[in-house]
């Protein structure tokens, strides 16, 4: 796509002069650019605005001053090489349409998708006064996403990494137990494991799951094995049923890391509720985000209950500075909380963008000469789109990387295997599933920015370094 006619994303980019700046600084949020072309009485264009500079007039007091979009904004002129549009402007300078064929800003591997749901939530839980770790947010965003979920009790926690770590705490994992945790993870998951003094008991993924197999988890129990960790990395899931069977069996606890797959389902049950605890993450690069921020979520109400003292320094919530046990200051606060509401009403619009980047990516890049997609999954696994990613030769992923930075892309690759990393080595095992897809993976910008001219400019970065394809 090059140059469109007038249309609803011309009309989302735009403002008129006199729109006050609370106006301008939502379209901006809403329309995913960052900034509004701005309009005369007669549509002609008479510059833009982008959030920089409406957020200083903002500071400035210039709302209270009556400032509209148009006194702050700036000669078109300015911006052509920073902003990626071209405006399109009819005979007599009206507004016609958008130009993307130029040069483009730097996209991000991933950016958080705010808009002015999230900006009037965070308003309203600051004029409120309660901005820490007490308030309406807080509950409402706990029990919205518990619900999300298929959960009973939601407890938000400050990150996502602490969220594990409370839910091995609250389960009284410690020394002298083992949690069996996948190879191919983030670091948080295995270092919570060691923050309680337990040991992790690295096993491979699997190679077309990218997940534990209960199978493989099987083989690694012993009679020191006290939980099971399954990590749904990239939003796939894993197999949840036979893992919980498993588990069962033989007495052992689960807690799901999700921190990458809100929303995925296995067995037709959301990803996060086969589980004693499940976690979820909300950093910034998250499918919904609170900045930074987690949650546990469980169906038993005394897990909860006790859940609830370890994350507030282990006081009993009916008799205040009276301490049961050395507890943790994990709490989330009522500001994040309201970004996270918004982000919860958002999730299903949240998801189906990162989807429609997937199926982008997927159209204009298979073909291309050792660029493969995650295996598709069985009918019982229903995952989603964290990162769109994808597999490259390793003998060129780090140029193609290379490639993508000089064309203002950024492409990143997978996780190492935790295997590979000093300070696992004494856990080290041999998972060359996971050492395959840590070397041969990356990562794709996964956002609102990514439409089909972005995804054809990244198609053309990957043919001048793998090959034009077949």
């Amino acid at each position: 796509m090059s140059e469109i006619d007038v249309s609803e994303k011309t009309a989302a980019m735009t403002c008129a002069q006199g729109d006050v700046l609370f106006a301008g600084l939502e379209k901006a949020l809403d329309n995913g650019r960052g900034f509004v072309f701005v309009t005369d009485a007669a549509g002609k264009l008479a510059g833009y605005a982008d959030l920089a500079m409406m957020r200083e007039a903002f500071m400035k007091g210039g709302h209270l001053s009556g400032q509209t979009v148009g006194d702050v904004a700036a000669p078109w002129g300015t911006a052509k090489e920073t902003l990626g549009v071209e405006p399109v402007l009819d005979g007599e300078g009206r507004l016609s349409g958008i130009d993307e064929s130029g040069p483009q800003p730097f996209l991000p591997v991933s950016e958080p998708d705010l808009t002015h749901r999230e900006m009037r939530n965070a308003f309203d839980a600051f004029l409120s006064t309660w901005i820490s770790s007490t308030g309406d947010y807080i509950r409402r965003f706990e029990q919205e996403f518990a619900d999300k979920m298929g959960m009973a009790h939601g407890v938000a926690t400050s990150n996502g990494t602490v969220s594990l770590h409370l839910a091995m705490a609250t389960l009284g994992i410690g020394e002298g137990d083992e949690v069996i945790v996948p190879d191919l993870t983030f670091a948080a998951s295995i270092n919570t494991v060691m923050h309680v003094g337990a040991r992790p008991v690295l096993v491979d993924v699997d190679r077309d799951t990218w997940c534990l197999s209960a199978e493989a988890v099987e083989r690694a129990i012993t009679p020191r094995t006290r939980a099971i960790m399954p990590v749904h990395v990239f939003g796939r899931p894993s197999q949840m049923t036979e893992i919980v069977e498993l588990a069962q069996a033989r007495g052992l606890y689960i807690i799901e890391d999700c921190a990458e797959a809100h929303g995925a389902k296995y067995d037709g049950q959301p990803i996060g509720s086969f589980s004693d605890i499940s976690s979820f993450s909300f950093f910034a690069n998250k499918i919904i985000t609170t900045g930074e921020g987690g949650i546990c979520l469980t169906n038993d109400a005394d897990i909860a209950t006790r859940m609830r003292m370890l994350r507030d320094h282990g006081m009993r919530p009916e008799r205040r500075y009276w301490h049961e046990e050395p507890g943790f200051n994990f709490r989330m606060t009522n500001m994040q909380a309201a970004i996270g509401c918004a982000q919860i009403e958002r999730m299903d619009e949240l998801l189906a963008m990162r989807a429609d980047v997937y199926d982008r990516y997927v159209k204009a890049l298979s073909g291309i000469p050792g660029v493969s997609f995650p295996p598709a999954m069985d009918q019982r696994a229903q995952p989603v789109t964290w990162f769109a990613c994808a597999q490259v030769p390793e003998d060129k992923r780090a140029d193609l990387i290379a490639a993508c930075k000089a064309a203002n892309i950024d492409l990143r690759p997978f996780f190492h295997g935790l295997s590979s990393m000093p300070a696992y080595r004494q856990y080290a095992r041999k998972c060359p599933n996971s050492t395959w897809l840590s070397r041969t993976g990356v990562n794709l910008p996964t956002s609102r920015r990514v439409d089909d001219a972005m995804v054809a400019r990244i198609a053309d970065v990957f043919e001048s370094v793998l090959g034009k394809k077949a």
